[in-house]
């Protein structure tokens, strides 16, 4: 839906739920009763039980995904509401529905780039109060962008998401976290297709 139907989902929670209930829900990509959301984000394969346990992402399949979900995980952590990780997820597992999506970890073989990610965004949350209890307003949505502030304790954070496949400019600030990113005369930011940043205005 382009964004638009996405910030119109969070602010219908965020505007019928109390402030405290709405710090508490579970903010999901994958769980144990979903394919691994590496798979569901690049691969809709409903093969028989025998072709889904043999079925693996392609390298390109993977590089997409995995793009796909620093993207989808950087709202995850950013939106309000507590993450919920599955295991696994962060370390680059995939496989189709149940028992697929119940592997064991895979110990000394996680993608590392994935690992600095969701170790990063962990990081983001604990050292900013406004992603935890701030309040939400999007100021953009739509053509495969996103940009909304969350504010608490006099903190004023600015996500800024860019799904489209084509560069988008934001309003520069002092920059906590990002991807495919380049400064602009330092009155803006432009994001590369599937870029991110969170920017704290100051």
């Amino acid at each position: 839906d382009d964004g638009y139907g996405l910030k119109n989902t969070v602010m219908t929670i965020a505007e019928n739920y109390p402030p405290q209930v709405l710090a508490c829900n579970m903010n999901l990509l994958g769980t144990h009763d979903t394919p691994r959301i590496l798979t569901a984000l690049v691969d809709s394969f409903e093969g028989s039980r025998e072709e889904m346990a043999q079925r693996r992402l392609s390298e390109e399949q993977y590089a997409l995904a995995r793009e796909r979900l620093m993207l989808a995980s950087l709202l995850q952590y950013t939106l309000p509401g507590s993450p919920g990780l599955y295991y696994g997820d962060e370390a680059g597992m995939e496989g189709h529905k149940d028992p697929f999506n119940r592997r064991t970890y895979p110990w000394g073989r996680e993608d590392a780039l994935l690992l600095r990610h969701y170790r990063g965004l962990g990081k983001l949350r604990r050292e900013n109060v406004a992603l935890r209890l701030g309040d939400i307003q999007f100021l953009q949505a739509g053509s495969g962008a996103l940009m909304f502030v969350r504010s608490a304790g006099g903190q004023t954070l600015r996500i800024c998401v860019n799904a489209s496949g084509e560069k988008r400019q934001f309003p520069a600030g002092k920059l906590l976290i990002g991807r495919y990113l380049q400064a602009v005369d330092g009155k803006n930011v432009t994001l590369d297709p599937l870029g991110y940043c969170v920017l704290e205005e100051v």
